[in-house]
């Protein structure tokens, strides 16, 4: 598979990006309506909050199960057949609550499959998705790719929960039964896309077992200085960066703060969140990504250590939207990085096993934030989770591999690191 050549045409003129990214565009709103569908939904049916918390777990469950098995199977097979089928599935899945609603009851073991079964799909159009965009994106471009892939994760995060509940108003399995037209739109936008997107190359005897596939991802990015590099500064950021949050949202909660409060914080930071994607193109083309992210994550551990200053949601959300402009610029700048670096062969195992691991930590942030909250306060619970992200400032600063990563214009000129690892 060849990357596209000669000059390169501008992207809103790059007929088979704007299809793949309008695909994930709604894809990312009906994936952010669900969450919130299903809690509702669930809650309404059984009046229990301890089932409603199960099925919103239930998701990240299946992604997890799913998650490194996902990758390895995309390394397999047509990245635009994978990318039109799980959304055609997904499109099933959630006309099934509907259907069930008109036929029959609507179960609470329904909706824990339902939330299962969508994480398993999820698991497998993120790593397709990030391979498609490489096909179809030249490496000079790969930045401004990053940057609307950070903004198709924030409109989502921002639309998808409220659509979803001024839906459930009119009718508490309209969210759904209006995903399942969303998901059918994203699979027809994944069908109108001209450049081929096979499998990868590979020799015929380095196909092995699934187990063993993925055990190659995770092996290459361990053997990959960049990416584990990478993949270590997310881990911790990670665990810090949903530790502060956690407690800050649950200190609110403890206050007295009503829901429509944290509903209100939580769509000011998806805002902010999609500034700070629009303003990423500009500064990853003007600054050195190594130099940026170095800069951005020590600005977010000052104003991160501000936060015990005040308990007001006006405090913590003023907070919350500073750091949250700085975010897509990070992981936009890291994200196009590993993806030029990653050869064709490996996008699905790598990138899966590199979420995997930078994703680990975060339930152990999330989860630890509560204990911390009850046993030491508020302010010794903020100033410990501060210190873990100055940890991940030093790793970054420490790693030449990720100080040295030049701007992403710059990108033409680098090469990829090895293909595989040793069976």
């Amino acid at each position: 598979m060849t990357q596209p050549t000669g000059t390169p045409i501008q992207m809103r003129r790059n007929r088979d990006y704007v299809r793949l990214t309008g695909g994930q565009v709604v894809e990312a709103v009906g994936s952010g309506m669900t969450g919130t569908a299903l809690l509702l939904l669930t809650y309404d049916i059984t009046g229990s909050s301890a089932q409603a918390g199960f099925v919103s777990a239930a998701y990240g469950l299946g992604q997890l199960v799913m998650g490194l098995p996902a990758g390895a199977l995309v390394d397999r097979w047509d990245r635009r057949r994978t990318l039109m089928v799980a959304s055609l599935l997904l499109a099933l899945v959630m006309a099934s609550v509907p259907i069930a609603a008109v036929v029959g009851t609507i179960t609470f073991g329904h909706l824990l499959a339902v939330a299962v079964v969508e994480g398993f799909l999820a698991s497998f159009i993120w790593p397709a998705g990030r391979a498609a965009i490489k096909t179809v994106v030249p490496p000079s471009q790969l930045g401004t790719a990053a940057t609307v892939t950070q903004a198709r994760m924030s409109v989502g995060g921002l639309v998808g929960p409220a659509l979803s509940g001024a839906l459930f108003a009119v009718g508490r399995v309209v969210p759904l039964a209006s995903n399942a037209v969303l998901f059918l739109v994203a699979a027809l936008a994944y069908r109108s896309i001209r450049t081929p997107l096979p499998a990868p190359t590979r020799e015929p005897d380095a196909r092995t077992s699934l187990v063993r596939e993925v055990g190659q991802g995770l092996a290459w990015v361990w053997r990959t200085p960049p990416i584990r590099d990478i993949v270590a500064v997310g881990m911790v950021l990670n665990l810090a960066a949903n530790g502060i949050f956690t407690v800050a949202i649950l200190a609110l909660q403890r206050d007295g703060l009503p829901p429509q409060g944290l509903g209100a914080l939580e769509s000011a930071m998806g805002a902010a969140a999609l500034v700070g994607a629009g303003v990423a193109s500009l500064a990853l083309a003007r600054f050195r990504v190594g130099t940026l992210t170095a800069a951005l994550m020590w600005a977010n551990v000052f104003i991160l250590a501000l936060m015990p200053l005040g308990s007001s949601v006006w405090w913590v959300g003023a907070i919350g939207c500073a750091v949250s402009v700085t975010l897509p610029m990070i992981n936009a700048g890291m994200g196009a990085f590993s993806l030029r670096i990653t050869p064709d062969a490996m996008q699905g195992r790598a990138g899966s096993a590199a979420s995997f691991v930078s994703m680990a930590m975060m339930p152990l942030g999330i989860g630890a934030a509560g204990v911390l909250l009850e046993q030491w306060g508020r302010t010794p619970a903020l100033l410990a989770y501060t210190v873990l992200l100055g940890v991940a400032g030093i790793m970054v600063t420490l790693s030449r591999h990720i100080r040295t990563i030049p701007r992403t214009s710059d990108f033409e000129a680098m090469s990829e690191a090895g293909g595989t690892v040793p069976s």
